[in-house]
């Protein structure tokens, strides 16, 4: 079951780097489909999708941002690109109507992606994951009054991604001296992560996987490690851990 939910993270890396898919404890464009092997997982019994390491600068779009429901609700989709955070600020100021935001993001730029979950908290808005939150998407959620997801939503947990190893030489060097001292970042988001009840097993599970993997965390693993949420289906009606299990084997049993 959760190598079927993990393709619908892959759906996102698709069309950037080779990826070869492997069950542990994960930003990656193949044009096979990737093989993943039925063997068991320590506990948090995370998918990690194993990648390569960029040789190039990756280059974040802008996600588009759209109000829905008589403007109460604020569709989010796509990266964490430069201008997110300003953007976000932008249409919640425009629109103070808004009191949640759906979103499908793999992630994208750290700085912005925390000033986005500042915006998040100060607002006192509901976050709800459609398909795949990774990265410093997960910032927002954790950053939420109120966090949601559907059904067969996933979660993305990896290490920050400096990108040292993209710039040529002597900036290459540089970055690595300087990403030593780079702790703001992680204690910040690591800080959203506990705040949201994410324990030390999922906070481990984080600094462990490579920036170019993904560990990914359907809804029941995220419950099992104390994570603060709730699963909604497509209306927004509350579902249980058992209705949430049923539906996922009847919808991975099809395919």
């Amino acid at each position: 079951m959760i190598a079927a939910i993990v393709l619908l993270v892959l759906a996102y890396f698709i069309g950037r780097r080779p990826v070869k898919v492997d069950p542990g404890a994960a930003d990656p464009t193949a044009e096979a489909a990737p093989a993943v092997a039925a063997a068991p997982s320590p506990q948090p019994e995370a998918m990690v999708v194993r990648g390569e390491k960029s040789t190039t600068l990756a280059n974040v779009g802008e996600a588009s941002m759209s109000l829905q429901e008589q403007g109460n609700t604020l569709r989010i989709e796509g990266g964490v690109g430069r201008n997110f955070a300003t953007d976000l600020k932008a249409i919640l100021d425009s629109a103070p109507s808004v009191r949640r935001i759906d979103i499908t993001s793999g992630g994208g730029y750290a700085v912005t992606g925390l000033e986005a979950a500042r915006i998040v908290r100060r607002n006192n808005l509901t976050v709800r994951v459609r398909g795949h939150c990774a990265s410093i998407c997960v910032a927002l959620w954790a950053a939420a009054a109120q966090r949601q997801m559907e059904p067969d939503a996933v979660i993305g947990l990896h290490q920050r991604n400096a990108q040292c190893d993209a710039l040529p030489s002597p900036a290459r060097e540089e970055c690595h001296y300087q990403d030593q001292f780079a702790t703001e970042h992680d204690s910040s988001y690591s800080a959203w992560l506990q705040a949201a009840g994410f324990n030390q097993r999922l906070l481990d599970l984080q600094s462990r996987t490579a920036s170019e993997d993904i560990a990914v965390l359907a809804a029941p693993q995220l419950w099992d490690n104390g994570v603060d949420f709730n699963v909604v289906d497509g209306d927004g009606t509350r579902m249980g851990r058992a209705e949430v299990e049923r539906f996922l084997a009847g919808k991975f049993a099809r395919h």
